[in-house]
This record gives structure tokens, C-alpha cells and sequence, in this order.
């Protein structure tokens, strides 16, 4: 009878301990910040390419339309990594017309020191994105211009 007992005890005691663990909070992995891909900060990001790097927090700060209103727009985009502190421009939906000379260019522009890169819609495409410019502690904004073979817009973003 004594094994009985003690069998029945365990059981409980088991059982409570289930339950106990059933009530309790499940334990949460505390949020992290989104890694560089590649490792590469600030200035060290500076000439390359942010779909390697950076994109993976990537959000557009600021953005422009360049095109004719109610028509079809280019939009020209700065984009910041928080994680890689770099910025890098954007041209999207700037479909390069075989009647236009060329296609569609963005360019992301450094404030303190003029560092600049460009990119080109090229033949057949729509967009393009610039190389990254490290971008801590300092602004940059990014150019682009659009042609639509009868008008030619462009314009800039204001700095973040």
C-alpha cells in the first residue's frame, strides 16, 4: 500500500506542476534590432550595395512624385537603414521609354561632403537604386529626374 501512495503523491505532484506550467506566462524573446546582413556601419557602407547590406530595416524617409499631375509618376525615394545609419536613393516606376533618350536617373546626395552615387533606369526596366553614403550624424537627400518624352521633371527630397 505504501508504493500505492506514494505512486498517487507523484502523481499529483506531477500534475500540479503541469498545471502550474500550463498557467504561467509563455517566456517571449525580447525584441532585437535587425542586423546588418553584412556587417557593414555608417561610413563603412558607404559604395555598397544596399540590398546586400542594408535593406533589411530599410524605410523611405522621404519620397517625391516627378511626373505630370494625375499622370504616370516616377517616384524618387530616400531610403535609411537605422541599423546600417546609411542612405541610398530610389527610382521606381520610371519605365524607360525607347523614345527618350535615356532612362531615369537618382542620385543620393551627402550634405556635409557632396559624396554622391547615381543609378539609371536601364532599358527595359523601371527602377534603379543608388550605392549607400554612411549617414551618421549628418544628412543626406536624394535627385532624380524622369522623362516622359514629352516633358522632363525633375526635383529633390528634402534631407534626413
Amino acid at each position: 500500500m505504501k508504493i500505492q501512495r506514494f505512486s498517487a503523491v507523484l502523481g499529483a505532484g506531477v500534475l500540479a506542476a503541469g498545471t502550474l506550467a500550463l498557467m504561467a506566462p509563455a517566456a517571449q524573446a525580447a525584441p532585437t534590432a535587425a542586423a546588418p546582413k553584412g556587417g557593414c556601419w555608417n561610413n563603412g557602407c558607404t559604395g555598397k550595395n544596399p540590398a546586400a547590406y542594408c535593406d533589411g530595416d530599410a524605410r523611405t524617409v522621404k519620397s517625391l512624385r516627378l511626373g505630370p499631375a494625375g499622370g504616370t509618376n516616377a517616384t524618387l525615394q530616400l531610403r535609411y537603414s537605422p541599423s546600417c545609419e546609411a542612405a541610398w536613393a530610389r527610382l521606381t516606376s520610371a519605365s524607360f521609354d525607347a523614345a527618350n533618350a535615356k532612362g531615369g536617373d537618382a542620385k543620393v546626395i551627402r550634405n556635409s561632403d557632396g559624396k554622391k552615387y547615381t543609378c539609371r533606369v536601364p532599358k527595359g526596366k523601371s527602377s534603379c537604386y543608388t550605392k549607400m553614403v554612411g549617414d551618421s550624424g549628418v544628412t543626406s537627400y536624394a535627385w532624380g529626374d524622369y522623362d516622359t518624352s514629352v516633358y522632363y521633371y525633375k526635383g529633390r527630397t528634402g534631407s534626413y
